[in-house]
């Protein structure tokens, strides 16, 4: 039993590190302190399999923000963050592969990503959605909607935090929308 007890408090332990290195990294990302934004982030997403560390550590590959820049890095993580429910990784994940950023590009993906987005509440999927009328056949749309209705049932429900609620980013998407 005192086995039990002491893997218990480690593993608590572990999880409360584990959110102060989320919060440490989310806090030198929003101040532009890139670098340790990647220290913070990278152990995370990599090892703890984190979603919301995946999604900025995405932002910080898209922009070069503390690590080199590559699209191809970005989307990765944008997809392992967006495989988590994280409506503003699905939402960059699908611009990705409507624009062929670090993926090919695939406007049935893209369309697929962006309705889960929309599904989930991201303000930014209806015009990037929009930017796709008439691009694809009916036969490609007819695919894109099965693919979407796919991810929407593996990937359309939201996280909830450690307090319940749904909004998994606590700052508006715009604002991370940032240049």
């Amino acid at each position: 039993m005192t086995k039990l007890v002491a893997v218990a408090l480690f593993t608590v332990a572990l999880c409360s590190v584990a959110v102060a290195d989320f919060n440490s990294g989310v806090a030198a990302y929003m101040r532009g302190d890139y670098s340790t934004a990647a220290q913070q982030l990278i152990p995370l997403a990599e090892t703890a399999d984190d979603g919301l560390a995946q999604y900025f550590l995405g932002n910080m590959y898209a922009k070069g923000q503390g690590v080199d820049q590559s699209a191809e890095q970005a989307a990765k993580w944008y997809r392992s963050a967006a495989e988590k429910g994280i409506a503003p990784a699905q939402y960059r994940l699908g611009v990705a592969y409507r624009d062929g950023q670090g993926v090919p590009q695939d406007l049935e993906n893209a369309y697929a990503w962006l309705k889960v987005a929309d599904k989930l509440g991201s303000k930014l999927a209806p015009t990037a959605l929009t930017s796709l009328d008439g691009k694809l056949s009916p036969e490609e749309l007819a695919e894109a909607e099965k693919l979407a209705a796919e991810y929407t049932t593996k990937y359309g429900t939201p996280k909830k935090d450690a307090d319940g609620k749904t909004d998994p980013i606590k700052a508006d998407e715009a604002a991370l929308q940032q240049p």
